[in-house]
This record gives C-alpha cells, structure tokens and sequence, in this order.
C-alpha cells in the first residue's frame, strides 16, 4: 500500500552524505513518473483553456503543479493508479495549509483535482476510482 511520508526525521551528523545520495536516488528512479505527470498537467492545461478563461485555466493548473510535487515528495507512489483518496484529500489539504501561503480554500482544491482526475478518466482512460471517491 502505499504511504505518505510526514513527521521529522532525524539524521546523525555522519549520515547526512550518504541521506542526499539517497535522496537524489530516488528522485532520480521517480523522474519518470513526475515526467509523466508534468505532461498530463500540461494537457489538462490546454484542455481547460477551452472550456474556461486563462486565470481558472492558470488557476487548476497550479494547483495540480503543487499536488505533482507533493505526490513525488511526500508519498512513493509510483503511478496515478496507487493515489490513494486520503492522499488526494487529508494529507495534501494538510500539506498545502503548511507549505503554501495563499488564499486559496479547501474546496477550490478539491474542485481542481476533481476536475484533473476527471480529465485523466475522460480524455486519458487513466481511471483512479479512489481518488475520485476521496474527492465528491
């Protein structure tokens, strides 16, 4: 199953080395994944332009920016299918009250990541049924 990292870590003055090389690892074993999602994001993009005005389009599409991310840092998911409704929900509302400082609102959120797994099931055949009951 898969888990969302929280919580500190505590890492002895003689670790930290070998902690980086393990970090730049796995960044570098889940660039494809985040690849493939920057590229998603980049067709969700087009496809709200044409349904929307550019500031919403700008709007979901950040969000979406920041939950890629938050995906790729805090959990080891290593495909859409693996996101789980608590990720799309609890632990990314909680991670986005501590990291970001702006106005956006719980519900704006969720209608932009509701919107983007829709894109995803509608446009891409990518189905994620648990994101997208943590999301109604």
């Amino acid at each position: 199953m898969a888990k969302v990292y929280t919580g500190k870590v505590a890492i002895p003055g003689d670790k930290v080395e070998e902690y980086f090389k393990l970090v730049e690892e796995a960044e570098k074993k889940r660039e494809p994944f985040r690849r493939q999602l920057v590229q998603l994001n980049e067709e969700f993009y087009e496809y709200l332009l044409e349904k929307y005005t550019e500031r919403t389009a700008r709007n979901h599409s950040t969000i979406i920016d920041l939950f890629i991310d938050f995906t790729c840092r805090q959990t080891d998911v290593e495909s859409i299918e693996e996101i789980t409704r608590g990720m799309v929900n609890t632990h990314f509302k909680k991670w986005w009250k501590r990291k970001v400082w702006d106005s956006t609102t719980p519900d704006q959120l969720r209608v932009a990541l509701k919107k983007f797994f829709a894109f995803l099931a509608t446009e891409k055949g990518i189905v994620n049924e648990k994101a997208m009951k943590g999301l109604r």
